[in-house]
């Protein structure tokens, strides 16, 4: 046996020339290789000049798109992206073909998110977040911050948002001090909590029902400096007048019932509409190229977008909404001034 392959090496590979198209490939390869963030068609026809110089630039195209299936076919496998200007796109060697990778939409990682956040709710197990720590290993936007063991973590971030996970779990009463605006001036408020709220993939609210004033109200998590819990049973019941409605999860200040309801219209610059988008999260919207239309009740709760990016957006209708931005830069301005 070892006879037969001594042999085998000893032969000799006998060389000869490379064709016009593999030597075509091979310089497309190494190409590759020197611009790992990827090359376009352009480059490309000034770095291989001779190679792909057709007058007609969509016949270069096709020997590009044939070039790349022949390295695929050799294990070389190349995609390709639009750019922004959509006139061309970026070429891009992917780096280990053999590894295999999900991708995720926007849309599917805010629905994959609540379903893991609305299962936390209803029945808190550290699986949960573990899995969706995996999940969403490569962009955490689209999930609340997390931490590794909340039992190592609890004294410095976890111990409040654990103690209300567990009172959800058991229907148990609570004891929070809560503040509006500034820590100081917190007060204490018992209720019976009911569940958690996302709002986009940062902000957290508890649903819970007050003991004292009869109602359901929206507590933001950060908000709740400590968490008691309480003997007794809960005096909420999910049905009837207490039953949850969709009011109850509205946690968007644009959706807050201050006035009539209004339409809204913005017309979004291109690397504006994603920002918008989200947003806008948790408010129903229709989207027509970069025209997102919907309804506010309350149009001071869009001013934080608009302060933020105020380049980000075309044209805003109403124009009162644009009168209600104006008054509010101005009295930011005076106020600054005075300090």
């Amino acid at each position: 046996m070892k006879e037969e392959l001594d042999k085998d090496i000893d032969q000799e590979i006998e060389p000869r020339e490379m064709n016009p198209t593999e030597y075509r490939l091979l310089t497309l390869l190494f190409n590759f290789f020197r611009f790992p963030e990827g090359i376009t068609l352009s480059s490309l026809r000034k770095i291989m000049e001779g190679f792909y110089d057709n007058e007609n630039r969509d016949s270069d195209r096709r020997k590009l798109s044939r070039d790349i299936e022949e390295l695929g076919a050799l294990g070389f496998y190349i995609k390709y992206y639009p750019q922004k200007n959509g006139k061309d796109f970026v070429y891009v060697l992917v780096k280990d073909p053999l590894s295999k990778t999900l991708e995720f939409t926007e849309e599917e990682l805010r629905e994959i998110s609540a379903l893991l956040l609305k299962g936390y709710s209803e029945a808190p197990k550290y699986e949960l977040y573990t899995a969706a720590r995996k999940i969403f290993a490569g962009d955490l936007e689209y999930f609340p911050e997390m931490i590794e063991n909340p039992e190592e973590n609890s004294e410095e971030l976890g111990e409040t948002a654990f103690q209300i996970l567990e009172a959800l779990k058991n229907h148990t009463p609570i004891r929070i001090k809560y503040y509006k605006t500034f820590p100081e001036d917190s007060y204490l408020k018992e209720a019976d909590p009911i569940r958690l709220i996302r709002k986009g993939g940062q902000d957290h609210y508890l649903l819970a029902y007050d003991r004292e004033e009869k109602v359901k109200k929206r507590f933001l998590l950060p908000k709740i400096l400590s968490v008691e819990l309480l003997q007794g049973d809960p005096l909420y019941q999910a049905r009837g007048a207490k039953k949850e409605t969709e009011e109850d999860l509205i946690v968007h200040a644009g959706l807050f019932p201050v006035h009539e309801s209004k339409n809204v219209e913005w017309i979004c610059k291109e690397e504006g509409l994603v920002k918008a988008k989200l947003f806008l999260t948790g408010i129903k919207y229709a989207e027509e190229k970069n025209k997102l239309s919907f309804q506010s009740t309350n149009l001071e709760g869009l001013l934080p977008f608009l302060w933020r990016w105020p380049d980000a957006i075309e044209t805003v209708l109403p124009e009162e909404l644009n009168s209600v931005f104006r008054n509010s830069v101005k009295q930011i301005s005076e106020l600054y001034e005075k300090v």
